[in-house]
């Protein structure tokens, strides 16, 4: 399937779900709301996550037996755990392929992300998998990139009150989604990005522009005692909780923002921001308050240049969550420079929802 065809199943997936979703276009676009923690309504967070199970039912009601014998399975840590970053071709994915489906059943697979992740969340998954057909179209070595290259897969029994899982990944993006009763979560979820960003209908795109930038600014307010704490000794120059590292953990490292002015603290609950909310706004609004609640526990740290467009890496960690972020510079013959971006959304012993 083309890129322009997957453009459109996008289209009607977001008019099928009543959701606007503005198409990325330069530095502002899925990043600019300021930080806000909004108000958790249970009554809000349970039709959000009725509005999920919908889809998802609706989703399998399209298939035929052989493929809801792919898409589905046992909810088992070992299933939980199949997700890579790395393409197809050096990684073997289960459940139901995007450019294997019909065009109606596609369009059910992007109502379910629409339904579980809010406009911004919706547009960076859509953003990053546009871009894989970018890297396939810009040559190199084909490890089976490719804009409708990425995979479904239902884990457990969809139902109101149980716990269950969708998976959906395939070449730098792995999202899980776990729903238990009418609470859900992202954690863990693995956003990338190769291109970092590329140019689409004359304007550029970045889907993980504010991930990058609002790091930047957190790091240019620190004064040089902060600055000092902030910059870990020993470089690290990949995410290391990143596929296969279920249950680990790190030390905290880096300042602790309870050093912070109030200004700082604001800059970095924006940055925060950008990793809880990709969640469903009535989803978010709780752990928005916790990040809020425990701001002053919360630790950032950096390796790597301070001048903007160089490899760095951070990590941000608080009592509730674990955030790594890398911008590497590419390398073999898909290299395309300092374009290439791995990341880690971890919530600290609520992966899958296992608290929930």
């Amino acid at each position: 399937m083309s890129l322009r065809h997957i453009e459109y199943r996008l289209a009607t997936a977001v008019a099928a779900t009543a959701l606007v979703v503005t198409c990325t276009s330069g530095a502002a676009a899925p990043s600019a709301a300021a930080p806000t923690t909004g108000t958790y309504s249970t009554e809000a967070a349970a039709a959000a996550a009725s509005q999920v199970l919908t889809a998802v039912n609706t989703f399998l009601g399209t298939l035929s037996s052989s493929q809801k014998t792919a898409v589905q399975a046992t909810r088992t840590q070992a299933n939980l755990s199949k997700w890579s970053n790395l393409p197809d071709a050096l990684y073997t994915r289960a459940g139901l392929r995007m450019d294997s489906l019909t065009s109606a059943q596609q369009t059910a697979v992007l109502n379910i992300l629409a339904a579980a992740l809010s406009p911004a969340g919706f547009e960076q998954v859509t953003g990053i998998t546009y871009g894989d057909g970018v890297l396939k179209a810009q040559g190199g070595i084909d490890l089976d990139f490719g804009a409708d290259h990425y995979w479904i897969r239902i884990l457990g029994t969809p139902s109101a009150t149980g716990k269950w899982t969708i998976q959906y990944g395939g070449h730098h993006l792995a999202v899980n989604i776990t729903l238990s009763g009418d609470t859900m979560t992202l954690g863990p979820t693995l956003w990338g990005a190769q291109p970092a960003y590329y140019t689409k209908s004359g304007a550029t795109v970045e889907p993980l522009v504010g991930e990058t930038d609002k790091a930047y600014t957190v790091l240019q307010s620190l004064n040089s005692t902060q600055l000092a704490a902030a910059i870990l000794d020993t470089p690290v120059k990949e995410i290391v909780l990143g596929a296969g590292q279920d249950g680990k953990t790190l030390a905290y490292d880096g300042v602790q923002a309870s050093t912070f002015t109030s200004a700082q603290k604001t800059l970095l609950l924006n940055l925060i921001n950008e990793w809880i909310t990709p969640l469903n706004t009535e989803q978010a609004a709780a752990k928005l308050a916790d990040a809020q609640a425990g701001l002053d526990q919360t630790y950032f740290a950096w390796s790597g240049s301070t001048a903007a467009n160089q490899p760095v890496y951070y990590r941000v960690q608080s009592p509730d969550f674990t955030i790594e972020f890398a911008h590497q510079q590419g390398s073999g013959a898909n290299a395309g420079g300092i374009t290439h971006i791995h990341s880690i959304y971890r919530e600290n012993g609520n992966d899958y929802g296992a608290e929930d």
